[in-house]
């Protein structure tokens, strides 16, 4: 018979392995395992948010929208973190557009639930604020890597983003939605990703990337991939 310990040690998201095993055990019935295709939408911006999310191996893009041009991301959230931080923040509705970008499973809580374990004790609150923090600052770093640095270097950042979150070396991923994350046209993205596959550090084939030595992958990134993995770990020290 499993113990009352498994579904932890099964459990892959940060913040949720983050909290004390009585918090963790009191939440864990509100819980429910979900399936992310590519493409879905988890909320729009200015529609009422009646869910959370918590990545398992899944990746979710955050995107701001412009009237009249397409979407721009401005993070990305997978197993270290949680989609929906608004409710934390006390608005009902998300002012960005929550849209799954690397199909895989995740939990998913209602608000209510989310709420009423944030009432139960300090643990999740401190989690959240700590979590929030993280995610202003990769807003931040985004918004000046996109400014600064070259399309090769952003992409292998976002790799190694999208690598770190799913948890193995292949994920799904079409081009078409990498130029739309970069902001960048398709001949622009599959000239990037040619790149760093002739360097050695992946392998694209026909919607999946495998990474294949992420040490060159790591040097072909800039510098912001660090900053935010840094910031991350210092958070949660």
């Amino acid at each position: 018979m499993p113990t009352s310990g498994a579904p932890r040690r099964e459990e892959r998201n940060q913040l949720l392995l983050a909290l004390p095993r009585a918090d963790y055990e009191l939440l864990r019935p509100d819980l429910r395992d979900i399936s992310l295709p590519h493409g879905e939408v988890l909320f729009e911006p200015q529609q009422r948010i009646t869910h959370v999310y918590f990545p398992q191996h899944c990746v979710v893009s955050l995107l701001t929208p412009i009237a009249g041009e397409s979407s721009v991301e401005v993070a990305i959230v997978g197993n270290e973190g949680m989609v929906g931080v608004g409710i934390f923040l006390g608005t009902g509705t998300s002012s960005m557009r929550a849209v799954s970008q690397v199909p895989d499973d995740a939990r998913r809580l209602t608000v209510a639930a989310f709420r009423r374990a944030l009432a139960r004790g300090p643990a999740l609150r401190r989690i959240m604020l700590r979590y929030t923090d993280t995610v202003v600052s990769q807003i931040s770093q985004c918004a000046a890597c996109n400014q600064r640095h070259c399309v090769e270097q952003r992409c292998a950042r976002w790799f190694l983003m999208a690598h770190d979150r799913v948890g193995a070396d292949q994920f799904a991923l079409t081009q078409e939605f990498l130029g739309q994350m970069l902001d960048v046209q398709r001949p622009t993205v599959s000239t990037a990703a040619h790149r760093l596959q002739a360097m050695g550090a992946i392998r694209y084939r026909r919607g999946h990337v495998t990474v294949t030595d992420r040490s060159r992958l790591e040097r072909a990134s800039c510098v912001c991939y660090r900053a935010m993995v840094d910031d991350y770990a210092r958070a949660f020290a």
